[in-house]
C-alpha cells in the first residue's frame, strides 16, 4: 500500500497545450480515490504522470515519502489498468497472468502461488485455461485486473476501465472493484467521466474541469455542498437545477417566485445564480395547501418514469432584463433567445402525471443554494476561492 502526494503537479506539451495546469492533494494509504471530469479535464493525463508514463512539466509526485520524479514506470511499483483490456489473445488466462511474473523472473512455484490466489479473489479460477476469445467483456476485464493484482504493487491505477462494458455489465463490474479493493486494502485510483461511478465507489472524489481540481471531498459533500456551479452541475444525475437570481431587500427574486433565503444574502441588487436539487421541488396534489416557502405552478413538458423514479421537466421563463446579464456558461447554455430555461424535478413513481399536466410545486428556503455570478463560487461554500 502507498500514501501518493501530488505537489503542483502540471503538464504541457511541446504544442503548448496544458492538459494540467496544477494540481496538489494526497491520497491516503488504502484509500479508494476518484478522479473525474468531462473528456479532456486532465485526468488521464494525472493518471499517466503519476505511473510515469509522462514526464511532469512541474510539481512532484511522492509514494510513501519517495520522490518518484525521475523514475521511470517499472521502479514506481505501480500497476496500471487501461480502457481496453489489454491482454494477449494467443494466451490463456493463466498465460496472462503470469506474464508479467515471467518478465521479473520470479520462480515458478511462487507464479503459480500468485496466479492461483489472483484467480481466487477474482472468481477466474475455472476460465484459467480459457483464451480471451471465449470470455465475456466482463470475464476480460477481470483477467486485466487479475494481471494487475498479481504484481502485488503499492497502488492500482485504473483508467476508465468499465467504459467498453454494456451499462449490466457496468453496474456488475462496479460492485467487483469496490468489494475488491476493500479485500485487498490497497491504494487505487480511478479515472472515470462518468459521474455515477465516483459517486458509488469512492472514498474521495476529486473533479477536474479544463485541467485544474474544481473540489475534493466525499460524494455527499460534493453532492450536499459543491464548491462553484461546474461540481453542481456535473455532480448528481440530473443536476442541480439552476436558476438566474437576484437580490431585492431582504428577498431573492427568482423566475419561479420570490423567496426570503435561509441565509443572510449579499447586498440589495445583486445578481446571482440560485442552485437546488430535483428532489428538493415537492409535488403538491390538486387540492392539498402548503406551507413552504415558495409555491408555483409549472407544465409538465417531458414526464420519464424510470420504474424507482419519476422525472418531470418544465420550463420557466427569465424576465427579459435578465437576458442581458453576462451570465457564466454553466447557465448561458442552458437558457433559450426566447429566455425559457429547463428546470427537472424528482418526485414518487407513484405520483400520476402526464405530458402538458399544470403542476403545482413547492421549495423550501434552505435547499436553495447561492452562486457568484462572476466567479461561479458557493457563497456558503468556504472551500471556494473567490479571488
Amino acid at each position: 500500500m502507498a500514501e501518493i502526494v501530488l505537489n503542483q503537479v502540471s503538464k504541457t506539451f511541446p504544442d503548448g497545450t496544458t492538459p494540467l495546469k496544477s494540481a496538489s492533494f494526497t491520497i491516503q494509504d488504502g484509500e479508494f480515490f476518484i478522479l473525474v471530469g468531462p473528456s479532456g479535464c486532465g485526468k488521464s493525463t494525472l493518471l499517466n504522470l503519476i505511473v510515469g508514463l509522462e514526464q511532469l512539466s512541474g510539481g512532484e509526485i511522492r509514494v510513501d515519502g519517495q520522490l518518484v520524479n525521475g523514475l521511470d514506470p517499472k521502479d514506481r511499483n505501480m500497476a496500471m489498468v487501461f480502457q481496453s483490456y489489454a491482454i494477449y489473445p494467443h494466451m490463456t488466462v493463466r498465460e496472462n497472468l503470469a506474464f508479467p511474473l515471467k518478465l521479473a523472473k520470479l520462480p515458478q512455484t511462487e507464479i503459480n502461488h500468485r496466479v492461483s490466489q489472483a484467480a481466487d479473489i477474482l472468481e477466474l479460477t475455472a476460465l484459467l485455461d480459457r483464451k480471451p476469445a471465449s470470455l465475456s467483456g466482463g470475464q476480460r476485464q477481470r483477467v486485466a485486473m487479475g494481471r494487475a493484482i498479481v504484481r502485488e504493487p503499492k497502488a492500482f491505477l485504473l483508467d476508465e476501465p468499465l467504459s467498453n462494458l454494456d451499462a449490466r455489465l457496468r453496474v456488475q463490474m462496479r460492485g467487483e472493484i469496490a468489494r475488491l479493493q476493500k479485500r485487498l486494502g490497497t491504494t487505487m485510483l480511478y479515472v472515470t467521466h462518468d459521474q455515477t461511478e465516483a459517486m458509488t465507489l469512492g472514498d474521495r472524489v476529486a473533479v477536474l474541469h479544463q485541467g485544474e481540481v474544481q473540489q475534493i471531498g466525499t460524494p455527499q459533500t460534493l453532492y450536499q455542498q459543491p464548491a462553484n456551479l461546474f461540481v453542481a452541475g456535473f455532480i448528481g444525475s440530473p443536476g442541480m437545477n439552476l436558476l438566474p437570481a437576484q437580490i431585492n431587500g431582504t428577498r431573492l427574486m427568482l423566475p419561479i417566485g420570490e423567496i426570503e433565503p435561509a441565509q443572510q444574502p449579499p447586498q440589495t441588487g445583486n445578481q446571482l445564480i440560485a442552485g437546488f436539487r430535483p428532489e428538493h421541488l415537492r409535488y403538491i396534489e390538486a387540492g392539498c395547501e402548503s406551507a413552504a416557502d415558495l409555491v408555483f405552478e409549472a407544465t409538465a413538458e417531458v414526464v420519464e418514469w424510470l420504474g424507482a423514479e419519476l422525472f418531470v421537466h418544465f420550463d420557466t421563463h427569465c424576465p427579459p432584463a435578465w437576458l442581458q446579464t453576462d451570465w457564466p456558461a454553466e447557465l448561458s447554455g442552458k437558457i433559450h433567445a426566447d429566455g425559457r430555461l429547463s428546470c427537472v424535478a424528482r418526485l414518487d413513481p407513484a405520483v400520476s402525471i402526464k405530458k402538458g399536466d399544470r403542476l403545482l410545486f413547492a421549495l423550501e428556503a434552505g435547499k436553495i443554494q447561492l452562486f457568484d455570478r462572476q466567479t461561479g463560487c458557493n457563497l456558503h461554500n468556504d472551500s471556494c476561492n473567490r479571488d
